[in-house]
């Protein structure tokens, strides 16, 4: 049975660049890729310390959510933030005939952990 939490996921990082906003040439829909560097949850070494992994997350504005817009606009390289979403997939053939799969973590919600006026800051700096 699938419960519709399954895939969910929670994240939180820093932005690694400013969001740059893309146009789908399909839908005409806004698309944000961002990528996040986050804490790995497990020690590196005896000392303890330990080591940053750097993962990319999407949203795309739909109709009723503006989020990739939204992101665009609020965040910038070094903010904090969280966000929330989910797994998805999808496939494609490749030039031989054979199906390619690909996993996207789609972000359904986010929120900036910092001040508007932090934000301005990063970016007046950038």
């Amino acid at each position: 049975m699938f419960i519709a939490t399954d895939n969910q996921f929670t994240a939180r990082g820093r932005l690694v660049d400013s969001p740059q906003i893309n146009i789908s040439e399909k839908t005409g829909n806004a698309i944000v890729s961002i990528t996040l560097a986050q804490e790995h949850p497990f020690k590196k070494n005896e000392a303890g310390e330990r080591e940053s992994v750097f993962i990319k997350y999407t949203a795309i504005d739909t109709k009723n959510n503006p989020i990739s817009s939204r992101i665009a606009e609020y965040v910038t390289k070094g903010s904090l933030v969280s966000l929330i979403g989910y797994h998805d997939s999808y496939f494609k053939e490749n030039s031989e005939g054979k199906k390619e799969y690909f996993e996207v973590k789609r972000i359904s919600t986010f929120r900036n952990e910092e001040s508007k006026e932090k934000t301005l800051e990063r970016r007046t700096k950038a």
